[in-house]
Parts: structure tokens; sequence; C-alpha cells
């Protein structure tokens, strides 16, 4: 006797999120491996939920005793990780070979993924433009 739970219908994407990740050589697990750190871009956006873009413009955190200048100039469009959020209980898939969320993928060229509502039916296309990085001097 539960009363039923709307179907969402919503397929937005509501902000971008991207990460730059490297090994660091000084820091290791106990088997020797060197320990993957992640380091968070600045991100300016623009979403245009009406026409389903969003354009991008990132820049690289000034370097650090782990994250040096030498790691950071390895920092490009073609090895971040993208992290979306999107509408309640929806899911996203990549597009014409946009990279998987989540894992480090090539955001040189526009990218594009599709956003399926709860309600399994609503479906929006949208379309990820990062631009280029600023130019990192050593």
């Amino acid at each position: 006797n539960l009363e039923d739970i709307p179907e969402f219908t919503d397929a937005e994407i509501t902000d971008v999120k991207f990460d730059f990740r490297y090994k660091d050589a000084n820091s290791t697990w106990i088997d020797g491996e060197p320990v993957v750190k992640v380091v968070r871009l600045t991100v300016v956006k623009t979403i245009n939920a009406a026409a389903g873009t969003i354009e991008v413009n990132l820049s690289v955190p000034a370097p650090n005793a782990s994250f040096t200048n030498d790691i950071r100039r390895q920092v490009a469009l073609t090895n971040l990780v993208g992290k979306f959020n999107i509408s309640t209980a929806a899911t996203i898939e990549p597009l014409d070979g946009a990279p998987v969320l989540g894992v480090p993928g090539d955001f040189s060229t526009e990218r594009k993924y599709r956003v399926t509502a709860a309600d399994g039916k609503t479906k929006k296309d949208w379309t990820v433009k990062v631009n280029p990085l600023p130019i990192i001097n050593p």
C-alpha cells in the first residue's frame, strides 16, 4: 500500500569537474608502487541547458612539493579525468568515442554524452567543449 514514487524526467548535466592524476615517485605503497595523486583543476563553465552544451575553461593549480613543475607540464586535454553531476537517478553514456567518465581520457575535441532520465524514456544529448589549457611556463 505504498504510494508510487514519480519517475523523474530530467536529463541534465548540472556540473562538470576535471582532475589530473599522476604517479608520485616520492610516495610509494608497501609494495613499492608509486601512489597515484589527484590534482583538481579549476573549472569555469558555461552550461546552456536549452541547447545541451557546456563550454569549459580550465586552469592548472600552482606546483607544490609533490606536484612539481615537471609534472604540471604533463597536464593536457588528452589525459584528463572528467566527472559530471547529472539529474537525480539518471544515467550517462559517452557517444562517438567520448571518454568514459571517471578515468583518464581525451577532451581535446568536442565530446558528446547522452543523459537518460530515471524514467528510462527521456533522453538528452549533450556536447562538452573544453577550451585549450593556458600555456604552462617552466
